[in-house]
């Protein structure tokens, strides 16, 4: 069948139109009771919907979305959605629109558990004990543009996204299964685009609403997640949002095991223009404190044997070189190789605090803030980096004066040679 839905609940007129759609009442009855039976749903003890192969287009034409397949029944208040995507508009055409950052979700299956669906219907209520999120990939890419945003981008924070939903919500439990998400942005000084992946991420997030009646009660929701970062090391990572804090307000730490550090090398020689030439991490451990404006806390990285190489860009090839002078000079006086420096010694740990730029989103504020705690751990602070380079500037000069210095001897050389030559051709 094809279903019109005239939605007049909000402020102007929603109308949603479905095709191939079956749908199914089971045992109706009216009467004195049922009318008050809250078991059934007008009148019927089960109705089930389905929906197949449907696609439709986001407000502001940027997304289109589709899934396969959807099932409702009202008996198991349980709502099933199998093949769901979210694919944007091609890069061009998005970012010349938006100054957002940009979004491709793929489901396998999405499912909500006792969902009551008699006050979704009635008062637009969103209320479930669980939302069950499984096997799929989340692809993140931040905008390129070198223009601010119009708007702050602290709406990207989980515990702000949550209220620009408008919807009155109630979630007791959302579970993650087996999902990839990847992080991309693009480098202007390298022209190149980093990516930063989390694979096979599953756990769960607690207490997610926006009804003021919960958040009276409780304000706080948690997310424990376990992920492997960049394929390679096991992450344990836990966030506490706050939802009714005026300074959104969140918190993150986390526990990540060994792994070779050369597998970073995607995200960090386009992104920070450093490639790890050896080196091997026996543990990161971090905890920060953030809101809306900064982020402060301590950073603890534990590894061996490691050496770097500073690049450099080559716009005429469109690659990335390494720099010989400087990435020798920072091997041998700048980089500290290893954390203990001796085996037995203290760890060095480092308590950091960076500010927040209006343009920065939650996952790119997150990343700078753990990446300003790695940097200084491994001895590449930015006032040290600031040093080398000064210092390569200076060599880089010397060595151009020593050239001019030579070249002016040979001529003077020559030129003596010559005015011999002519005073012995005249005798």
């Amino acid at each position: 069948m094809k279903f019109k839905y005239e939605d007049y609940s909000g402020n102007k007129l929603a109308i949603s139109e479905l095709k191939e759609m079956d749908l199914s009442a089971k045992d109706l009855r009216i009467d004195s009771a049922t009318q008050t039976d809250r078991s059934r749903l007008l009148y019927c003890r089960d109705i089930i919907a389905e929906l197949n192969n449907y696609t439709g287009r986001s407000p502001n034409g940027l997304y289109t979305y589709e899934f396969k397949h959807l099932q409702l029944s009202t008996r198991q208040s349980r709502l099933n959605i199998e093949g769901l995507t979210l694919n944007p508009v091609k890069s061009d055409a998005f970012f010349s629109k938006s100054d957002k950052n940009k979004y491709i979700l793929r489901l396998d299956s999405l499912q909500l558990n006792h969902f009551d669906f008699l006050n979704y219907h009635k008062y637009r209520l969103i209320t479930a004990s669980g939302l069950d999120l499984s096997r799929g990939s989340i692809e993140i890419f931040a905008n390129p543009n070198r223009r601010k945003p119009k708007s702050d981008r602290v709406v990207t924070f989980p515990n702000v996204a949550l209220f620009k939903i408008n919807a009155d919500l109630e979630i007791d439990t959302a579970s993650l299964h087996h999902i990839d998400i990847f992080y991309n942005e693009f480098n202007d000084k390298s022209n190149k685009t980093g990516t930063i992946s989390f694979n096979n991420t599953s756990g769960r997030f607690l207490n997610i609403t926006t009804r003021p009646s919960v958040l009276q009660k409780n304000n706080i929701c948690t997310a424990d997640l376990d992920t492997w970062f960049m394929n390679q090391g096991k992450l344990n990572v836990g966030f506490v949002f706050n939802l009714t804090d005026q300074n959104n307000s969140f918190s993150y730490k986390g526990h990540m095991g060994p792994m070779n550090l050369k597998v970073l090398n995607p995200a960090i020689r386009p992104l920070t223009m450093i490639k790890i030439n050896n080196g091997t991490l026996k543990q990161f451990d971090f905890n920060i404190s953030a809101n809306r404006s900064s982020s402060h806390g301590k950073v603890t990285l534990l590894y061996n044997d490691l050496t770097v190489s500073l690049l450099k860009s080559d716009t005429v090839l469109n690659n990335l070189h390494s720099r010989p002078i400087e990435s020798l000079y920072a091997n041998v006086f700048i980089i500290k190789h290893n954390n203990p420096n001796v085996a037995g010694g203290t760890p060095r740990s480092f308590y950091i605090t960076i500010n927040r730029e209006s343009e920065a989103p939650f996952f790119k504020f997150a990343w700078q803030t753990l990446l300003s705690g790695i940097k200084p751990a491994i001895g590449l602070d930015k006032k040290k980096l600031d040093e080398t380079a000064a210092l390569v500037n200076q060599m880089a000069i010397d060595q151009q004066y020593r050239k001019i210095k030579k070249k002016i001897r040979i001529q003077r050389r020559e030129e003596r040679r010559r005015k011999r030559a002519e005073k012995g051709a005249d005798r």
